[in-house]
């Protein structure tokens, strides 16, 4: 069976959402401080998020 190749993008679009930052973390090492961005529909659904401890772990 063959699989699927890649092809690239088969549609792109802009559309707006609403993007949320906000900061999490206790400050401890178990929990340090971070941000998280969550992007948002107009009617309130959460649609994709992102949370910047990976980021951290990574620097070190």
């Amino acid at each position: 069976m063959e699989t699927a190749r890649p092809r690239g993008t088969d549609n792109a679009k802009a559309i707006e959402v609403i993007e949320t930052i906000s900061l999490l973390g206790k400050g401890t090492q178990e929990d340090p401080v971070r941000y998280i961005y969550q992007y948002w529909d107009f009617q309130g659904n959460l649609l994709a998020q992102r949370d910047t401890l990976e980021d951290i772990v990574n620097e070190e």
